[in-house]
This record gives structure tokens, C-alpha cells and sequence, in this order.
């Protein structure tokens, strides 16, 4: 733990550790973003010291959903290819000009 200006910081819970390990790697991703990251790993942490499963299950949410929009999943955190991104958006079952939605 370190210290700052007198004060000792916070110890990080175990999702906001496994954050900054993930960040580590991630230079497209910007301080704002980080930094509303970090927050709601920290929360996920709070809600779990609790034993409260309705906090933990709004926090989790939050969280999972700001992970999502930075790009970091569950598979791993790399950066998402713009071109696999397309492939699969195309691979996708859609109606289509030989698949009309109402016959």
C-alpha cells in the first residue's frame, strides 16, 4: 500500500487487481474510460464485501456493461478487429432479399 500526501491508499479487491492487470495491456484505452472502470470494478469489490446479492448484482452489471463498450470481454482483452467485427456481423441470420421476414 502506498502513501500519498500522508494519506495510505485503499487496498484494491480482487475485480479492480484484475483490472489493472488487463489494463495493462490496453493503450486505445483512455483515462475517462479507465478511470469509469476502475470505479465500477471498485463498487463490484464494495457490493461483494457486502454479501448484499442485489448490490453485487447492480454493480456487476454496471461493470460487465463498461467492459463491453471498452472492448474488453470475458474471452480476453484484446482489441477488436475491425474486419472479424464485419465477418460476423455478416454471418449473422437476418432476413434478406431471399429471406423475406413475412411470406
Amino acid at each position: 500500500m502506498g502513501e500519498r500526501s500522508g494519506k495510505a491508499e485503499p487496498r484494491r479487491g480482487r475485480v479492480e487487481t484484475g483490472l489493472e492487470a488487463e489494463l495493462l495491456d490496453r493503450r486505445d484505452i483512455g483515462k475517462s474510460e479507465r478511470a469509469a472502470l476502475r470505479v465500477q470494478a471498485h463498487a463490484v469489490d464494495l457490493a461483494e464485501a457486502s454479501r448484499d446479492p442485489d448490490r453485487i448484482t447492480t454493480a456487476n452489471d454496471g461493470y460487465l456493461r463498461l467492459r463491453q463498450a471498452a472492448g474488453l470481454t470475458s474471452a480476453g482483452s484484446k482489441p477488436v478487429d475491425a474486419f472479424d467485427a464485419l465477418l460476423a456481423d455478416l454471418g449473422r441470420a437476418g432476413t434478406g432479399a431471399g429471406n423475406p421476414a413475412h411470406p
